[in-house]
């Protein structure tokens, strides 16, 4: 360098300096508390708040007829469903009963069937005719188990050789009585 020139130092900025660092504050110790989740920002839910309670109620004439009113509708609604309820009960025994008994009639006649026959009567011991024993032997015969007479015919039973003889009124012991099962149920 040329003397008589000064140079002049120039400084260079210094770099970042370093000041010594002031004693740090103690910073309170917190008790660890398990971490949640982050929440949405948007919603935050808060927990219900508790209604206040409600003023009691004042209770009045009006309020006290109302509450009775209601009872006793109520009262006579359940009284009525049960009555209702004990006459569907007894209209089904009914009905139940009234299909019994026309079942047992309706089997009582199905396997009956009319038939026509001519059997005579038997006499019995006080001269009347037994017929039972006539028809019970027909409907077997035409293989049912027994029957009940529905047509019977009484008539005096004369010979032939009696009407051609010409006599004028034949008596009681030249034409006996005899009884025919002309018709019968048979089961």
């Amino acid at each position: 360098m040329p003397a008589g020139f000064v140079v002049a130092q120039t400084a260079q900025p210094p770099a970042a300096a370093t000041l010594p660092a002031a004693p740090a504050a103690p910073t309170p110790v917190q008790p660890s508390a398990p971490a949640a989740p982050p929440a949405p920002s948007a919603a935050i839910a808060l927990p219900p708040q508790p209604s206040p309670p409600q003023p009691a109620e004042k209770r009045g004439f009006l309020n006290d007829f109302g509450s009775w009113w209601d009872k006793s509708v109520a009262d006579f609604n359940a009284k009525v469903k049960d009555q209702q309820s004990k006459l569907d009960a007894f209209n089904k025994e009914s009905a139940a009963a009234t299909q019994d008994a026309m079942k047992s009639t309706f089997d009582a006649l199905r396997p009956s069937k009319l038939v026509e026959m001519h059997e005579v009567c038997a006499t019995a011991g006080n001269g009347a005719p037994d017929c039972a024993p006539a028809v019970t032997n027909a409907c077997r015969a035409k293989g049912f188990k027994s029957g009940e007479p529905i047509d019977i015919r009484t008539a005096e039973k004369c010979s032939a050789s009696l009407w051609v003889s010409g006599q004028p009124a034949p008596t009681s012991a030249d034409c006996p009585n005899e009884t025919v099962v002309l018709r019968a149920a048979c089961q």
